[in-house]
């Protein structure tokens, strides 16, 4: 073999190893593009499309689909595609990152079926402290109980010893939030609408402020 056919035969491997990853870089802005134009439709058809599927991988695909039907308020795409996953096998870790995302977002609409049978399912792949709090979720936020303020409490002064980081001020934001609601359900007022004025000023600009807003004017 000669140098001359050696080099040509390395530049095609070279090529043909970084193909994918220019094809990815170049569906992902394709879609960012279509998403900056507010032309959902042909944002959708890329996450849908074969290609995108190929390119990314089936995980990759079913966790962008879940995030844009979410941010649309998309319901019924997101239960269909929750349903569709709830039925099949996936990691542990897409599970959760799947299924905990899709929990709150049921939660949320006050969506008593699903977020049943999500937690059935998490419960299997969450660690205790967690199946904690996601049982707590669904009492204070399904139910409407208010048997869980003490343990609130004690998870909002634990919070305050951290460290400040980015996602500090939400998780407090929802711990107050979950705290207000409980007085409401006790009909305090006054407690209640402390504590949801706080986390209206910690979740600002979530799908939880409109929630808060609901609730006190």
């Amino acid at each position: 073999m000669t140098p001359q056919v050696l080099l040509i035969l390395i530049l095609v491997i070279a090529l043909a190893a970084s193909f994918p990853m220019f094809y990815r870089t170049y569906l992902w802005n394709k879609f960012l593009k279509h998403l900056k134009n507010n032309n959902s439709e042909q944002a959708l058809k890329i996450l849908n499309s074969t290609q995108y599927k190929i390119a990314f991988g089936k995980d990759s695909q079913n966790w962008n689909l879940l995030r844009f039907y979410i941010s649309r308020n998309d319901t019924k795409n997101v239960k269909a595609l929750t349903s569709e996953l709830l039925g099949s096998s996936i990691s542990k870790q897409q599970a959760y990152r799947i299924f905990s995302n899709a929990y709150f977002y049921f939660l949320s609409n006050e969506d008593k079926e699903m977020s049943a049978k999500l937690l059935t399912r998490l419960e299997d792949i969450l660690e205790d402290g967690q199946k904690e709090q996601f049982n707590m979720l669904y009492r204070v936020l399904i139910e409407k109980k208010s048997e869980d303020i003490e343990r609130v409490n004690e998870l909002l002064a634990n919070m305050e010893k951290e460290k400040e980081s980015a996602s500090k001020k939400s998780q407090v934001g929802l711990l107050q939030y979950l705290l207000g609601v409980q007085y409401y359900y006790q009909n305090n007022k006054k407690e209640a609408e402390k504590w949801l004025k706080k986390a209206k000023t910690n979740v600002k600009g979530s799908p939880l402020e409109k929630h808060i807003k609901k609730l006190i004017h």
